[in-house]
């Protein structure tokens, strides 16, 4: 029921008429008439105030605010409540800060990883001898392409030599070992029995290089496709394919029986794996990269360019050696996207933007550093190196003391350090490591399992042939998985915890704060407003006199029951205008 305002109005307006006819008994002075907003406006707050701390749920404000305390309590109260206020604010501080500067945190991905869903590695095999014997032996030794060829085998020459001709791919292919000459038996699980076609020629660090399973060049580059790779062709039945660890293969890929290109794994164990066998042809070597005679061999994700020289491995002729591949994947959580790459250390595809490479990869990202840098400080760039621009300057043998100083950041330490931490890791990453293991390989064993070559001998087989296998152990992996460390919902359950703990501190809290500070003020002042101009006497009277003739008429016409229902209502449903101006009258005559 609603209780009747309107009567308590016009008790209202008739007490006002009745006061301003009689003679006061008691002589007050007139005060000037003033607008009920500018007169009221801190009043609204002082009493808005003291409603909050008498009623929010924030512990200690009452206490403060109580007058009933004595003033050494009150400030007793006070201290404590801001002392706790710093307290959670310096720990608020500290949860703020870990949540803007390590928000990711690297666990297990609780699912598994299948290897028939991932590529096999990428192969990248060299043959440390730089030249066959019989090709540098057409090489006259007072021209150009012999001083170069001393280059390739880390022979000192003279530093005066001229810099006309630095055409190093051409040199390199046609004096280097052909991959077909190198890879002469191939099998890959049990549906490719042949496939040496599969691997391609590669100039690296190394010299020439065979690569078995890495991107097509169309997918693999931008612009200026390296000379040995400009005219391969796929297999027959094969398709080649985009592949990114982000993406995977494409979800329209329908080809039966693992019939693209670079292909998946097969299955566990090395008859599902890759069979190699490998002739480095001892005894036509001239000069070898190292100190040794065999073989380096890289494995790496297939949009990846390879580094053999530094982190491949070597394999020596004469024994069989199984390659036991571990692979290791980095994948992130898409919500990381918004946190920024300062903080997360990682970059998307499509945040890495490389001016040669289509893939954005860490390695990708050092290899054109490094060709930023030898442009920079010498002028040219190595012939291994990406040609950002296609009119780039190939390094000659007259720079190889500047190229080697930049390679090894001997003069250029800082710069070097400030170009590659920026080639942050990728938030999508595949990587391969193999567990080798090896033992000398039986002639006699050689010849039954592989009876096409038996024209082999002995001495052929202990001094350049080489069996390598390369296998999966697991059929599944678990990938590392970059994830939020601290979140938003759980930035806010932290500082809400320890608002609560501290001081009962809630949304409500900030409901009832709004609520007093800006809600109910303006309301009142847009209330007070619509009425005439009125002194703080008039008020003061005016709420005294209504509540007498309140109470009169009350307690002569109505039944006991009857009037404690009546004053319910008129305490419940008074009007928060009215309400203001009887306390406002009962603060004046108090003061």
């Amino acid at each position: 029921m609603r209780p009747n305002w309107r009567r308590y109005g016009r008790q209202s307006k008739l007490a006002k008429g009745i006061g301003q006819g009689q003679t006061q008994a008691k002589f007050e002075p007139e005060l000037k008439a003033e607008p009920a907003s500018s007169v009221s406006w801190r009043s609204i707050m002082v009493l808005n105030t003291d409603e909050f701390c008498r009623n929010t749920s924030i512990h200690g404000l009452k206490y403060i605010n109580s007058r009933k305390l004595h003033t050494a309590d009150r400030v007793f109260f006070g201290l404590a409540f801001f002392s706790v206020l710093c307290f959670a604010g310096f720990l608020m501080q500290d949860a703020f800060d870990k949540w803007n500067t390590t928000p990711v945190i690297v666990g297990i991905n609780p699912e598994p990883t299948y290897i028939t869903n991932e590529p096999f590695p990428a192969i990248t095999i060299c043959n440390l001898n730089q030249a066959l014997i019989s090709k540098a032996a057409q090489i006259s030794n007072d021209t150009s392409k012999f001083n170069m060829l001393q280059v390739l085998c880390r022979r000192k020459i003279n530093s005066q030599l001229s810099r006309s001709n630095n055409n190093w791919e051409e040199l390199i292919s046609n004096i280097s070992q052909p991959c077909s000459a190198l890879v002469i038996g191939c099998s890959f699980g049990a549906v490719d029995n042949q496939c040496e076609s599969m691997f391609h020629p590669i100039i690296t660090d190394e010299g020439l290089c065979c690569v078995f399973n890495m991107l097509h060049p169309r997918f693999m580059y931008k612009h200026n496709v390296p000379l040995t790779l400009r005219n391969i062709t796929t297999k027959n039945g094969y398709q080649a394919v985009n592949w990114h660890a982000e993406l995977g293969y494409s979800r329209s890929l329908k080809k039966p029986d693992n019939q693209y290109y670079p292909r998946a794994a097969l299955g566990t164990g090395e008859s599902l794996g890759l069979s190699l066998t490998l002739d480095v042809e001892a005894a036509a070597y001239y000069c070898s990269s190292s100190s040794s005679i065999g073989l380096k061999l890289a494995l790496h994700s297939p949009n990846e360019s390879p580094n053999v020289r530094e982190t491949g491995m070597l394999i020596s002729p004469g024994l069989e050696t199984k390659l036991r591949i571990e692979p290791a994947k980095i994948i992130t959580e898409l919500p990381l996207r918004k946190v920024h790459r300062k903080y997360r250390h990682c970059l998307f595809r499509d945040e890495g933007n490389l001016s040669y490479f289509a893939h954005y990869t860490q390695r990708n990202c050092e290899m054109e550093c490094m060709s930023r840098l030898l442009l920079q400080h010498c002028g040219c760039i190595v012939f291994y190196m990406p040609r950002i621009q296609a009119n780039d300057t190939v390094c000659s043998i007259r720079e190889s003391h500047c190229v080697e100083s930049v390679r090894l950041h001997t003069s250029i330490g800082r710069a070097v350090e400030s170009c590659l931490d920026n080639c942050l890791p990728s938030c999508f990453d595949l990587t391969f490591n193999a567990i080798p293991y090896a033992t000398r390989i039986s002639y006699n064993d050689f010849k039954t399992a592989y009876p096409n070559m038996e024209n082999y001998s002995r001495f052929n087989v202990e001094r350049s042939i080489a069996i390598v296998n390369l296998y999966y152990k697991e059929h599944t992996f678990r990938a590392s998985k970059q994830t939020e460390f601290i979140g938003i919902s759980d930035f806010l359950s932290n500082v809400g915890g320890l608002m609560g703990l501290f001081l009962g501190f809630s949304f409500l809290s900030i409901a009832e704060c709004v609520y007093f500070a800006f809600i109910r003020p303006c309301r009142l002042c847009a209330e007070l407003r619509q009425r005439r101009p009125v002194s703080t006497l008039e008020l003061s009277k005016a709420a005294n006199f209504t509540v007498k003739r309140a109470k009169i008429h009350v307690n002569t016409i109505l039944p006991k029951d009857r009037r404690q229902q009546q004053r319910q209502h008129q305490l419940s449903a008074i009007s928060p205008a009215t309400w203001f101006k009887t306390e406002l009258g009962i603060q004046l005559n108090r003061s």
